[in-house]
């Protein structure tokens, strides 16, 4: 799933020339994340905040709170009767749940751009992402770590190429030479700096950065095709990079149990082997249907 599939459209020739500004100059044009958005990261950091408390902060953007109640809803958690108070789903899905849906909307909301010719596959990219972000947090579920790292790693598994969509939006023809010369994913970032200067990575984490969010994002979008081991957040940007291998696996024909190349230290620091591999890749592709909902939530108006 992890190959740059594109919207074909007639070749046009690529002027590179300034580009890297332009690059800025947009990154600078980006809105603010919403003062509710940042207002309920403060609080869900907060070990003395309530649920009505955050309710309270939460009920004032109608948009996000129909996403906490559709979410508490959906099939991801299978609730068997019908949640309909913002607070009662608060206490359900908990304060990093929120948090994220929180931030992973508002991300989507200030970079997707509907109508905008897109060379990328907006469909299949989701799915990649959905995909990192499931298996970072498998991983994390197979060294048994708590749910706040769970979650953690899945945000920023499903957040990490933020600045492929970006880029693709924004310059859609100069992306659309990238998609051209490259067969996945993987390749992406030697092609990016030679178009433009500066990779989908960079772009990610200044895109974060501006949006104040916790620095484990900038560090997974910079590095999370080439994790850096003395890194303070070495797990998560490891379970992302790791994510993203196991997304390429899904849906080919390759055996389960046939684990790619891996560097040693990840392969010790996660435990991994062949039996370990299987296990994610089928988590993986089980919990697809049911993680949907959480993508189609946060795609949705």
């Amino acid at each position: 799933m992890a190959e740059l599939s594109y919207i074909s459209a007639s070749r046009k020739p690529v002027n590179t020339e300034g580009l890297e500004q332009a690059i800025r100059e947009s990154l600078d044009r980006l809105p603010p994340m919403p003062a509710v958005i940042t207002r309920v990261m403060e609080m869900t950091n907060d070990p003395n905040c309530t649920a009505q408390e955050l309710q309270r902060v939460i009920g004032m953007d109608e948009v996000l709170s129909s996403k906490v109640l559709r979410l508490v809803n959906s099939a991801r958690y299978g609730f068997p009767r019908r949640i309909t108070t913002l607070s009662h789903a608060i206490i359900l899905l908990g304060f990093e749940t929120v948090r994220n849906l929180a931030i992973g909307v508002a991300a989507v909301r200030l970079v997707l751009r509907h109508g905008v010719a897109c060379p990328v596959n907006r469909q299949r990219f989701w799915e990649h992402s959905l995909e990192t972000a499931l298996a970072a947090s498998t991983l994390a579920r197979h060294l048994r770590k708590d749910l706040i790292l769970r979650e953690e790693m899945f945000l920023t598994g499903l957040l990490h190429d933020l600045g492929i969509l970006f880029l693709s939006q924004n310059f859609p023809e100069e992306y659309r030479a990238v998609v051209e010369h490259c067969g996945s994913l993987e390749e992406a970032p030697a092609v990016e700096q030679e178009v433009f200067g500066i990779t989908h990575c960079e772009v990610g984490a200044r895109m974060v950065e501006y949006w104040n969010l916790p620095p484990v994002f900038a560090e997974v979008m910079l590095h999370h095709h080439a994790p850096v081991a003395d890194s303070p957040f070495f797990q998560q940007v490891g379970a992302v990079y790791l994510g993203d291998k196991i997304s390429h696996s899904v849906g080919t024909d390759d055996p389960h149990d046939q684990m790619p190349e891996i560097p040693a230290e990840l392969q010790q620091v996660f435990r991994l082997n062949a039996e370990a591999w299987n296990w994610c890749r089928r988590e993986v592709e089980m919990q697809m249907d049911s993680a949907c909902d959480f993508l189609h939530i946060l795609q949705s108006p």
